[in-house]
């Protein structure tokens, strides 16, 4: 079974850096104690410690392994608060975190990516912004040939055909046109 899992997952080092802006219902601020939570498809859960100082603008620097399988398209990431003048444990915020924003074909395993996400609370208005960096670890024992993202390499396999034919690497983008009817 742990041979499975090595092989069907990615290990992703995720830092939850920080948060902007936060407020509780009737747009309060947010006064102390907020933390956020990682949650992933399959039911994995994983929470940084509460940042008992900064109110709106909490800082946590949280640091998280995490072992996702390659066919889940997301996880979950979501601000809370936890105390008595906000009613105990309370949602600020959550947001839907796509996989395919740090894992597509052209970026290298190893790389360290920076985002931003805005926050929508339970009635789907905007509530603050979340800052984390992700990366996708190289498996244990994969070439380092390839700069880029493969098999080969021990990326994320997230593609299908070749673009530019002859087993030539490349990218190919698409444009979502709405139905004009």
């Amino acid at each position: 079974m742990t041979i499975l899992k090595e092989i069907d997952s990615r290990a992703l080092e995720l830092t939850i850096i920080s948060a902007e802006s936060l407020s509780l219902k009737g747009k309060r601020s947010v006064k102390k104690n907020a933390y956020a939570v990682v949650k992933t498809q399959r039911g994995d859960h994983f929470a940084t410690g509460m940042d008992p100082e900064n109110g709106a603008y909490p800082s946590w620097n949280h640091k998280f392994s995490i072992h996702m399988p390659m066919h889940e398209p997301l996880f979950t990431l979501e601000v809370r608060c936890n105390y008595s003048s906000c009613g105990g444990d309370h949602a600020i915020g959550s947001v839907r975190v796509p996989v395919s924003d740090f894992t597509a074909v052209y970026f290298p395993c190893n790389y360290l990516h920076f985002l931003s996400y805005r926050l929508r609370d339970r009635y789907g208005e905007r509530n603050g912004i979340i800052n984390l960096s992700v990366k996708v670890k190289q498996p244990a024992g994969a070439t380092t040939s390839s700069a880029y993202s493969s098999p080969v390499a021990g990326g994320w396999k997230y593609g299908g055909a070749a673009a530019m034919g002859k087993g030539q690497g490349g990218v190919a983008f698409g444009v979502p046109v709405g139905k004009q009817y």
